[in-house]
């Protein structure tokens, strides 16, 4: 035993050791290459970069589909940011997100491992596996490639909050409930069910109400007060868009879906949505299956998912929306193992003992030596003995029948010990060490699998080169830029242009601070990153710059075309120079 927790150890210091290398590797190489995105990484750095400079949650970085204010508190209610900002203190650049983010994100494994070791302390290797498992989660990695989002910290600090109160470390618990929360304005309501759990599961009332209250006022002040009070517009919300085919508000949502439950049948039921759910959980082996209670509080962020009608990278499985469901599908895998393997002992005739905090063996799964022989008398079987008026009637009344036995506890008595005679013999045939190594050689199989399946939607996330001479000509481009002037650059080249007061995504090239309105003075459009169907339109409003004589090119290297704005004298003066159309034309097309 003490050989395997060596080994577990070592395993987990070398799995987060190779993750926060290569993955710190992946994220640099992907910003290096101008993978990077304006949204978010872009936004990110101009939000933190003004903050520390005194302007908090201030950002201008906006497309021209957006018309609300330049503050991050329209879009989302972040307080993390506040603290976050701190960062850029000693080293300000997107990097020093990217590498930290790296750092959380694996710091996460250390919580998988001890609960692992918690619940299963006999078998060590298994809480090492489990820890490989969630460092090779594809939503994990397609969290951590993908630019920098705050609530990527909300999956490490619920790991770290879970950890906190299985081993009745209260304060830490709700101090890390409340850093989780700042990360994002949805992640209150995963906190407000992980409240209801302990308030009907574990029987901490206080506890359990606290965080539903806690979460519940937090949501609402989120949804309700700032983000409207910042964003205009009939909607209040700059992403209804991707569930309008719910209602024209959240409202008119709930009204549908109450009115027409259907919906959720013929609008949601998808064969996509069903391959994203399969995807979350055969990561663990699908063990997360067998502790479906501890799948509630990722219920509102799996709603966010998988209502929406107009945006699939929800379901898609490799972005930051999973963020808030990664710690609770980790933690029901380790607890369906424990009852899995709590199971199998009671199978074998061996001693089953509780573990979780403020439960029992009875609450951790059915006790298979203790059935009873309940009748089934009830009113569905006294509907099926009435006289059958109709083929309707009688189908109802057996419909009703069986719904009623089906949630009555005696039914599932009765059916889970005649499960239990035939896997009694099975269980005393594979003993508990071979059960191990079944467990861990289907785990292994299925993050395999996992991996191999994602690895297509994971692939177009990777840096797919090493920088070579055109980086370096376009890092020569991006040094003519004053660091303070105004830009308005394409989504890769923005993030590398991020850290300053006025900055707009192309073709916007104007925006709004503290009231006065402002035209960029510099304009950058890397024409080889730009979608083929949108390339003419991009080359037509660049020309259409240039002609209106406000805008002439400055550089232009490797398919990058940098143009300046010309100074009011330049304004009075100029007269339609033909020369400069004929270059323009001949650049752009």
């Amino acid at each position: 035993m003490r050989t395997q927790q060596r080994l577990a150890w070592g395993l987990l210091v070398l799995a987060m050791l190779l993750y926060i290398v290569e993955m710190s590797h992946q994220a640099l190489l992907r910003y290096d290459t101008f993978k990077a995105t304006a949204f978010d990484l872009g936004n990110m750095d101009q939000v933190l970069w003004n903050t520390l400079h005194g302007r908090p949650f201030q950002f201008t970085n906006q497309a021209i589909d957006w018309y609300g204010p330049p503050t991050r508190l329209a879009i989302h209610f972040e307080p993390i940011l506040l603290p976050l900002s701190l960062l850029y203190a000693f080293h300000a650049d997107p990097r020093t997100l990217l590498v930290f983010q790296t750092l959380a994100l694996a710091a996460g494994a250390l919580p998988v491992f001890l609960l692992a070791r918690k619940y299963l302390s006999e078998w060590p290797i298994l809480a090492a596996l489990f820890s490989v498992a969630y460092l090779l989660s594809p939503a994990l990695l397609g969290l951590n490639i993908f630019d920098f989002h705050p609530i990527s910290l909300a999956t490490p600090l619920l790991l770290y909050a879970l950890l906190a109160f299985t081993y009745r470390r209260y304060l830490w618990f709700l101090i890390a409930c409340v850093l989780a929360a700042a990360c994002k304005e949805d992640v209150p309501l995963a906190i407000a069910m992980l409240g209801v759990l302990l308030l009907w599961r574990y029987k901490h009332p206080r506890l359990g109400i606290t965080l539903i209250v806690g979460g519940l006022a937090w949501s609402f002040l989120a949804f309700g007060v700032i983000i409207p009070h910042f964003y205009p517009g009939v909607q209040h919300n700059n992403y209804w868009y991707r569930y309008e085919s719910l209602g024209s508000s959240p409202g008119a949502a709930i009204v549908n879906l109450v009115f027409h439950p259907w919906l959720l049948f013929t609008t949601f039921f998808t064969m996509e949505r069903i391959y994203y759910l399969a995807s979350l959980f055969r990561n663990v082996g699908f063990l997360c299956l067998l502790a479906p209670e501890w799948l509630l509080p990722a219920l509102p962020s799996l709603a966010v998912n998988l209502f929406s009608t107009n945006d699939s990278l929800l379901y898609s499985g490799v972005y930051h929306y999973n963020a808030p469901i990664i710690p609770f599908v980790m933690l029901a895998a380790i607890q369906g193992t424990f009852r899995l393997i709590a199971t199998w002992r009671t199978w074998r005739g061996e001693a089953v003992a509780a573990v979780i905090p403020g439960a029992t063996t009875r609450e951790a799964l059915p006790n298979a030596g203790t059935a009873h022989a309940y009748p089934l008398t009830s009113l569905g079987d006294r509907m099926t003995a009435l006289p059958v008026w109709s083929m309707g009637k009688a189908v109802v009344g057996a419909l009703a029948a069986f719904i009623i036995r089906f949630m009555r506890p005696a039914w599932w008595r009765v059916r889970w010990e005649r499960y239990n005679q035939r896997m009694m013999p099975l269980a005393k045939e594979v003993a508990l060490s071979r059960l191990q190594w079944i467990i861990v050689v289907w785990i292994i199989l299925m993050v395999a699998l996992d991996f191999l399946t994602a690895a297509p939607a994971l692939n177009a996330l990777w840096a797919d080169h090493d920088p070579g001479p055109r980086e370096q000509q376009i890092q020569q481009l991006l040094a003519m830029i004053p660091p303070n002037a105004s830009v308005s650059a394409s989504d890769n080249l923005n993030p590398h242009l991020s850290e300053r007061e006025q900055l707009a995504v192309f073709p916007s090239v104007s925006g709004t601070v503290n009231g006065k309105q402002y035209t960029v003075q510099y304009v950058i459009v890397d024409l080889n990153a730009i979608f083929p169907q949108d390339r003419a339109q991009t080359v037509k409003e660049l020309n259409q710059l240039v002609n209106s004589r406000q805008f002439r090119p400055l550089a232009r290297k490797e398919g990058v075309v940098l143009l300046v704005r010309r100074s009011t004298s330049q304004l009075k003066s100029a007269i339609i120079d033909k020369r400069d159309k004929r270059i323009c034309i001949r650049v752009y097309l």
